[in-house]
């Protein structure tokens, strides 16, 4: 797992990782940049339901028929291919297909001259009846388009107070379309929490464990409604991913995060930070100890802290939420455990009394003491190896630092009970 340590958080990195660059990972556009349906815009180009070039949308310009068509039939079933005279558009050979099924569905009406109007503006009227027929309204049971409108301000596509007769602009249209597709349940979406990222991938936990996934070329990004790029999804954020149709990552909607350091502890299901209480996500991230060797888990944290082993580190929290998402921990004390040396020089101390895995200890810079009976004196892990070999049983406390060495190991040394004599 990556480590923690290595993305300490102070001032200006915490800020860098909640606010991100400000840049765009891939598909941007310069004139809806920091508004408010900057997301829906950017996740529908993402995901290929608006066809965008060039860096601006021009979100104020009216949705063309001919482009709403293109966009009602990835939405809504059009039906098969049909064949509709239309006087201003090219139809032979399946040339502009979507536009003749729009009219054949009855979505879109001709002019008396048999006209479509391909630049024409779209009407609310005209998306209400694509929108509502695509969330299962029947045009059996009426065609007014109030009905439509009715219908979808229940669903919470639009608002009944839209003006029917009024042009779509594209921005509206693609918060209408963005909407419509959530209550559909059309997104293939995941979410968790980040263990890492890269430029072309994002490594996610879930209740699921976890998993690599690729962002696609053109994928959107966000942190805290901003756009930004996989700098800013570092380890622990909680995000929100939308795969596109090859199970590529098209859209990330993400959260940020602070730091918290201190004494941790575990209690009643929460985590303590300096005995302040801290709710968990299920999918929280905890990187191994920089003692072990092993994979360290929160199970582990929370079972170690109940026998009595204290832990310092720091947790990064959600921002908006306050629960801990990831866990940097590493032990500071253990008290009173019974230990041996091993063939390799290391203090392992001893937790199969609580079924639990036993922690080894380089203790190549710690200060060793000692105490047989009454007296104290300074040691070191060869005097600990050799009173081992003679017998005796040891019992010891200890301290560490955040990169995992020892500082301080106290020992207390019984000798091995005498054999009796016959």
């Amino acid at each position: 797992m990556r480590d923690l340590r290595k993305l300490v958080v102070s001032g200006v990195v915490a800020t860098s990782l909640i606010l991100g660059s400000g840049s765009v990972f891939a598909a941007s556009f310069d004139d809806v940049s920091g508004s408010q349906s900057e997301m829906a815009i950017t996740k529908l180009v993402s995901l290929g339901y608006i066809v965008n070039k060039g860096s601006n949308f021009n979100p104020d310009s009216g949705l063309s028929r001919l482009e709403f068509a293109d966009i009602a039939n990835k939405i809504i079933n059009l039906g098969k291919p049909a064949t509709v005279k239309i006087k201003d558009l090219t139809t032979s050979g399946g040339k502009n297909a979507n536009a003749v099924k729009l009219v054949k569905g009855g979505f879109i009406q001709l002019t008396k001259k048999g006209e479509f109007l391909p630049k024409k503006a779209v009407t609310y009227a005209e998306l209400s009846k694509v929108l509502a027929t695509g969330l299962g309204f029947k045009q059996s049971w009426s065609n007014r388009p109030i009905d439509f409108l009715f219908f979808l301000d229940r669903k919470g596509v639009l608002d009944i107070g839209t003006n029917l007769d009024a042009a779509v602009t594209k921005e509206n249209a693609a918060v209408a379309i963005d909407k419509y597709l959530e209550v559909k349940n059309v997104y293939k979406d995941v979410v968790g929490v980040i263990q890492d990222s890269s430029p072309t991938s994002i490594t996610l936990k879930t209740k699921a464990g976890l998993k690599v996934y690729k962002i696609a070329s053109n994928s959107s990004l966000f942190i805290n409604d901003d756009a930004t790029d996989t700098d800013a999804l570092g380890l622990g954020t909680e995000a929100h991913l939308i795969l596109d149709n090859s199970g590529k990552v098209a859209f990330v909607d993400a959260v940020g995060i602070d730091s918290v350091e201190g004494t941790l502890g575990y209690a009643g299901g929460k985590i303590t930070i300096n005995s302040n209480p801290y709710n968990v996500n299920l999918n929280v991230i905890v990187p191994n100890l920089p003692s072990g060797t092993s994979d360290f888990t929160f199970k582990d944290f929370s079972a170690y802290t109940a026998s009595g082993v204290t832990f310092k580190g720091s947790c990064y929290t959600n921002l908006q939420t306050d629960w801990v998402t990831a866990l940097n921990a590493y032990i500071y004390k253990v008290d009173n455990r019974s230990i041996t040396v091993s063939p390799t020089g290391g203090v392992v101390f001893d937790f199969s009394d609580v079924a639990l895995n036993n922690l080894s200890f380089a203790t190549d810079t710690a200060k060793i003491s000692v105490t047989i009976g009454d007296k104290t004196t300074d040691s070191s892990v060869a005097d600990l190896s050799a009173l081992q070999q003679q017998g005796y049983k040891m019992t010891a406390s200890l301290e560490a630092g955040a990169d995992g060495a020892v500082t301080k190991l106290n020992v207390t040394a019984t000798a091995p009970a005498p054999t009796p004599t016959k």
